[in-house]
């Protein structure tokens, strides 16, 4: 038993934990880790409740402990640091490239030697992907989700929510074991282990907004231009507030309160207490700003509406079109005799890349950007001979 068991919880509906919340229980937290050669770890963030997201919690299980950091009390979750970046440590996660970019935005962590579980059931070929959906398929384990949008920056948490916390990593470093073992029986380990290196280096740009992202709301291109213009400035407007009361912008006005004033605009101010879907907060702080945004933009130059450019593949050739065919059949083909997703044989860039300017041998086919060595591997001179059949 560790220095921290005096903290230790465990119920009857969950696994055994220690709620970390003060910098001496960190420390001893620590010194704990440092002799484990392995550990799982997963984060809960407040992306559903704040413009500005930040993590909340850190949960991290060794083989004999599981510890639920709370970063909004613990001063230094930086010195977590070295042990991210250590190679001698394996870090499991599950579906890593969130928490990667969580982690790394709020305390500037760096990885090695990483295992991503759900990387690894994709490559086994299983359909249902989820944390739970794997724990309860191969492990036997039922993890309920109902907590999985709780709004983590408020405290205090409830045991309930912590048990939920505790899960999300307490039984992560077994379902690594399984998924491994099932790895080299299929002899995808390698495919595996290259997924794992080149995740850790993949860095998610930070979020900017898109202004042109009123296009994808439902019923926009059923909208007159003025109306277009109406809701693009709408939109604009919902990220503003959004980041001036600190909530996601679905939190101000969904996009179909935007649709319904855009289509039925408001004539004054009172009216705009008694639309559904505008609430008390937005309405009395910002009714005349909404009405005033909604005139000035009908008086815009459409010119405003011109969609940007897209980058769908058209192919710049008739050759580049009969190989994308030609890749498109080979790849699912291929995937039913995997077993795999299609994606997952070859991503949809790779191969319109590959019809585009076809490579001429393997050391071409390697260097191309994206490119993994196991699909070079295992598909390179079938995809070769493909190719320049087609030619």
């Amino acid at each position: 038993m560790d220095c921290l068991s005096n903290n230790e919880t465990e119920t009857a509906s969950g696994p055994r934990y220690t709620f970390v919340a003060s910098n001496e229980e960190f420390r001893n937290v620590l010194q704990n880790l440092g002799a484990s050669s392995r550990l799982a770890i997963d984060v809960e963030a407040d992306s559903l409740y704040h413009y500005f997201e930040k993590v909340c919690l850190i949960q991290i299980s060794s083989d004999s402990n599981t510890y639920i950091l709370d970063p909004l009390t613990i001063d230094r979750i930086d010195a977590l640091a070295p042990m991210m970046l250590d190679p001698s440590v394996e870090k499991v996660f599950h579906a890593a490239s969130y928490d990667f970019y969580s982690l790394r935005r709020d305390y500037g962590f760096s990885f090695r030697n990483i295992f991503d579980t759900h990387i690894a059931a994709q490559l086994l070929g299983y359909e249902f992907l989820g944390l739970s959906a794997l724990m309860e398929e191969l492990l036997g384990i039922h993890h309920s989700k109902r907590r999985q949008r709780d709004d983590w920056s408020r405290r205090p948490l409830q045991s309930e929510q912590l048990e939920y916390a505790a899960m999300d990593t307490h039984h992560l470093l077994r379902l690594r074991d399984t998924l491994a073992t099932k790895l080299e029986q299929s002899g995808r380990q390698n495919w595996a282990n290259e997924e794992f290196e080149t995740s850790v280096t993949v860095e998610r740009p930070p979020r900017e907004f898109d202004a042109n992202g009123f296009r994808r709301i439902k019923g926009c291109r059923d909208l007159t231009p003025q109306e277009q213009l109406a809701l693009r400035a709408l939109y604009i407007f919902r990220d503003r507030i959004a980041q001036e009361l600190d909530v996601p912008p679905f939190k101000t006005m969904n996009n179909s309160v935007l649709i319904d004033l855009v289509r039925k605009p408001p004539r004054n101010q009172n009216e705009m207490f008694h639309r559904s879907g505008i609430s008390y907060r937005i309405a009395r702080k910002y009714a005349a700003d909404i009405l005033d945004t909604i005139r000035q933009a009908r008086k815009q130059d459409p010119a405003l509406l011109h969609s940007p450019v897209r980058n769908n593949y058209k192919g710049s050739n008739r050759g580049a079109k009969h190989r994308i065919n030609a890749l498109k059949d080979w790849r699912k083909t291929k995937a039913k005799e995997l077993d795999l997703n299609v994606g997952v044989v070859f991503p949809a860039n790779l191969l319109e890349n590959l019809a585009e300017d076809p490579p001429t041998d393997l050391k071409e086919l390697q260097n191309l950007s994206g490119m993994r060595r196991w699909r070079v591997q295992e598909f390179g001179e079938e995809l070769l001979g493909l190719l320049h059949s087609q030619d």
